[in-house]
């Protein structure tokens, strides 16, 4: 059936990366061939200046360390943070941290009012068939009918 359809397809999604953290992998890598191009040319630099291997391998390991963002995991955490605030004044709930930025950019929601949820049964009012919207009836053993 469609239902069973949508219910497969749902259920084999892979958990896709939010925007937010394809950026911020994107960034972390950046930030990390960039340290280590520098170390490594500090590195070239010292040994060929004669300040022995010791002393180079020393510039290397701190100048890697040295361009390492430790503030950007306490900031984004704290943006994340307040925002979710925001949205919870507004009756909003997340589960997770990273769905404030995913919602953020999200710009069509689609919800179910039915009571399929709350009081646990799916009824179909309407039916979309051949570019058409037709009114649906119940029978008492449960097949749908078109009015």
């Amino acid at each position: 059936t469609m239902m069973g359809h949508i219910a497969q397809l749902t259920g084999t999604l892979d958990g896709e990366k939010t925007p937010l953290s394809s950026e911020i992998n994107h960034f972390v890598t950046f930030i990390t061939a960039f340290a280590v191009t520098i170390g490594v040319i500090f590195f070239v630099v010292a040994v060929a200046t004669g300040s022995g291997f010791d002393n180079a391998f020393i510039y290397l390991i701190g100048i890697i360390t040295a361009n390492v963002p430790e503030g950007l995991l306490p900031t984004l955490t704290v943006c994340l943070t307040l925002t979710a605030h925001r949205l919870k004044s507004k009756n909003c709930l997340l589960q997770k941290l990273e769905a404030v930025e995913t919602l953020g950019s999200t710009s069509v929601i689609c919800t179910d009012k039915t009571g399929t949820l709350t009081e646990n049964k799916m009824s179909v009012a309407h039916l979309w068939y051949g570019r058409q919207i037709h009114d649906a009836t119940r029978a008492d053993n449960g097949d749908i009918f078109m009015a």
